[in-house]
């Protein structure tokens, strides 16, 4: 985090280590999670959804650019630095944070991340793999992030941990369901193309900050 500076991530300030502790010194923010304000509002307007994700993909694109990806981004970890401005949004919880090009011997945790938000290739990781996932990890979850604020509804149904896995994995998306009926057809075609695609077929973040400001 003391590499990352910008307006849409949590500031960290000092860090201070004692024998058995490690204390972070962090920003204050008065809004609290995004996802608890919706609820609160009970809607949010597309005009907002799209102010949003401008945010986050511009935050997003400032971490990658400092070769890191987040790995763990889900609605409960962006916050609110006012709580009257719903598009002062903060990343936050860097917890499971690695460097892009760190050694695969090196990465703690290889597998990791929120069912119903993580990417399908850090599911489908293998221990023998040779081959590490890269950033586009990121924008898979910010696709469903995305998903949640245009619908209200996570983008992975199932009656039990198991079925969201799953669903999670193989994309399993029914873009025909009666929730999408209030998305217009520019919202459900940026979800669809740019983000809930496998891992080589989808767009790169400066592609998809592009096609947001034409949506």
């Amino acid at each position: 985090m003391r590499k990352l500076s910008h307006k849409n991530i949590l500031t960290l300030y000092e860090v201070h280590e004692t024998k058995h502790s490690i204390y972070l010194v962090l920003e204050a923010l008065k809004g609290g999670e995004l996802l608890k304000k919706i609820k609160e509002k009970r809607f949010i307007i597309e005009n907002d959804v799209v102010k949003v994700m401008m945010h986050f993909l511009e935050a997003l694109a400032h971490i990658h650019e400092n070769r890191i990806m987040h790995r763990d981004l889900k609605p409960e970890n962006i916050l609110l630095r006012e709580e009257n401005d719903i598009s002062a949004i903060v990343i936050a919880d860097f917890g499971l944070a690695t460097y892009i090009d760190l050694p695969l011997s090196e990465v703690l945790f290889k597998r990791c991340g929120t069912p119903g938000f993580v990417a399908p290739e850090i599911l489908s990781f293998k221990d023998n793999q040779e081959v590490f996932y890269d950033e586009k990890c990121d924008i898979f979850s910010a696709g469903v992030i995305f998903h949640v604020l245009l619908t209200g509804k996570k983008a992975f149904a199932g009656t039990d941990f198991k079925e969201i896995l799953k669903a999670n994995r193989v994309c399993a998306i029914d873009f025909n369901s009666s929730i999408y009926q209030a998305v217009n057809s520019k919202g459900i075609n940026f979800l669809k193309i740019p983000f809930f695609s496998y891992l080589y077929d989808r767009k790169s973040l400066e592609t998809n900050e592009n096609q947001l400001w034409i949506y």
